[in-house]
């Protein structure tokens, strides 16, 4: 039996991917998305050295990996949302100041100076 497929190794790979998930949540939950997406390699290696079929223990990692992904994915809907509503808020006052500004009268030139005296 090689080290990769011994029950151990599996088990600690199985951990890693969880540990590596509880690491998205709190970058997610951060708003770093680039050290976010930095790790998306490291998830395809771990999921890549888990085996088929999955050893007994790996269950409970395995649940623990899904909940905490499904949290990120709230987490980057939840900042998406946050992004999406704050440009739709620039884009309102882009076009309030632009109907604001279609309002004032236009002159040529420069404004004029009145001289008192």
């Amino acid at each position: 039996m090689s080290a990769a497929s011994a029950p151990g190794a599996q088990s600690t790979a199985y951990d890693a991917l969880v540990r590596l998930t509880e690491q998205e949540l709190e970058l997610a939950g951060e708003g770093r998305y680039n050290e976010l997406a930095q790790l998306s390699a490291q998830r395809t290696q771990i999921i890549e050295s888990l085996s088929a079929p999955r050893p007994a223990g790996a269950r409970e990692s395995l649940e623990r990996a899904l909940a905490l992904q499904t949290r990120v994915s709230i987490e980057l809907l939840r900042r998406r949302e946050q992004i999406l509503i704050a440009l739709r808020r620039i884009d309102l006052h882009q076009r309030a100041a632009h109907g604001y500004g279609r309002s004032l009268p236009q002159r040529g030139g420069q404004p004029r100076i009145r001289a008192e005296g």
